[in-house]
């Protein structure tokens, strides 16, 4: 007769049989599970179906990926890469494994062993972009532009339309000075669809660099559209537009600038500039006087209100804020020229001579400076050596019809009537149609050589 007492010890064993019997089958149901609650994105549920899995099964490679994978759902990244190292012993060909670790790795900024762990995807799998892609990542914060640039090129040959590999690439041309090309890679992100205000953020820096100032307004204007705008953005596209010489488009992107900042001193600059070159010159001298009192020691400022004044016939004025801009830089060759046609204006030629000759002591290559010296000569009857300054400045500028004219008017005036008619001829040659006038009065018996 059986004891009773074995009872309980054979139904013991029996279940301690059946629970290895049936462990791996037990395994892979809480792994289902877990599958399925990661897939609903309820990834701290998953990560104990997981541990319920592995607790019936720890050889199972791909139950360690699937809590780490769960793991990095939520934040905890040392412990995710704990289970990925599991999943890597467990099962080491599997690149998956690889290049989830490496991406934990880069979560952690353990850049090191990311690229390590890239670097083994790509041994094992050469042809698995993600790999190249992070890796080229990394890189590119490291600033090694040229590996990075290799790797993204990688990944472009694997998938022509991956567009982000584009932009990164276009930043790696950018730093190393490959400034179209990183135009070409950041256009071609955008015709992939990224349109988004980074790649136009970056193509605008680029686009500046090879001066492509037209296609550069337009990224503006989409970064404007994008961003609602922004005082630096208008000023940024107001400036290009002064560039390409878009007077009546750079006024309003600067006057956006002045609304929100009435101290923004370069837009107000370039708005006077603007207004000048169009000109608006009692906007522009307004303009222009605003700047010097926010700076007023820049003789560029000085000079520029000093020209605004002398458009407007202000030359007193004038005379005092060009001798400012001259106290302030003394080797100002444009001022001192300047300066002696304000004097030559009020008729006040020997001022006038000096200061010419003070802007051509500093430029002796300046030919409108030896130009209006001879036209104050010329006043003074001092045709001989008003002679001698036109010549210089034909000298410098063969195209110079203007100084040609006057200096056949010296010619005429000391009696050399046939040098002076030849002057006559080539000023009218030139497109000056006030030479006709004299060839009619002076040249009837000087015909032209």
């Amino acid at each position: 007769m059986t004891k009773k007492w074995l009872y309980p010890l054979i139904i013991l064993a029996v279940l301690i049989v059946l629970f290895f019997l049936f462990r791996p089958k037990f395994g892979r149901m809480s792994y289902n599970q877990a599958v399925a609650l990661y897939d609903s994105s309820l990834f701290q549920q998953a990560v104990e179906k997981y541990n319920q899995a592995l607790w019936f099964d720890d050889t199972k490679a791909q139950y360690f990926q699937g809590k780490a994978l769960a793991l990095d759902s939520l934040g905890k990244y040392k412990r995710a890469v704990n289970n990925y190292t599991q999943a890597i012993r467990l099962d080491s060909s599997h690149a998956r494994n690889w290049l989830y670790r490496g991406l934990t790795f880069a979560a952690l900024d353990e850049t090191g062993s990311a690229i390590q762990d890239f670097t083994r995807v790509i041994e094992m799998e050469p042809e698995m972009k993600d790999a190249h892609y992070h890796r080229g990542l990394i890189l590119l914060n490291k600033k090694a532009y040229d590996k990075a640039l290799r790797d993204f090129s990688r990944v472009i040959e694997l998938d022509s339309t991956y567009a982000d590999a584009y932009f990164k690439r276009g930043a790696c041309y950018r730093e190393i000075g490959e400034k179209q090309k990183a135009v070409d890679d950041y256009s071609r992100a955008l015709n992939l669809g990224m349109d988004n205000l980074n790649v136009y953020q970056q193509r605008v820096k680029a686009l500046s660099d090879v001066k492509n100032y037209s296609q550069a307004i337009k990224d503006y204007t989409r970064i404007i559209e994008l961003t609602g705008g922004s005082g630096k953005l208008y000023y940024q596209r107001g400036y290009l537009h002064f560039l390409l010489n878009e007077y009546k488009q750079a006024v309003p992107d600067f006057t956006r600038v002045l609304e929100n900042d009435a101290t923004h001193r370069d837009a107000r600059y370039y708005r006077a500039h603007s207004y000048s070159e169009l000109s608006r010159y009692e906007r522009a001298m307004k303009d222009f006087a605003r700047v010097a009192e926010l700076d007023p020691n820049d003789p560029k400022v000085r000079f520029n209100l000093g020209l605004a004044k002398m458009h407007l016939g202000s030359f007193r004025e004038a005379r005092q804020i060009l001798k400012k801009a001259t106290e302030l830089k003394e080797d100002y060759d444009r001022a001192f020229f300047l300066l002696g046609m304000t004097c030559a204006n009020l008729q006040e030629h020997g001022n006038a001579i000096q200061h010419y000759s003070r802007a051509i002591g500093l430029d002796s290559t300046y030919p409108q400076a030896y130009y209006y010296r001879g036209v104050s000569k010329g006043v003074q009857n001092n045709h001989k050596s008003a002679i001698s300054d036109y010549s210089r400045a034909i000298s410098l500028d063969s195209s110079f019809a203007m100084a040609y004219y006057n200096r056949g008017i010296s010619k005429v005036a000391l009696n050399n009537f046939g040098r002076g008619c030849q002057d006559f001829y080539k000023a009218l040659d030139l497109g000056y149609g006030e030479a006709k006038k004299m060839i009619q009065t002076y040249c009837k018996n000087h015909p032209k050589e």
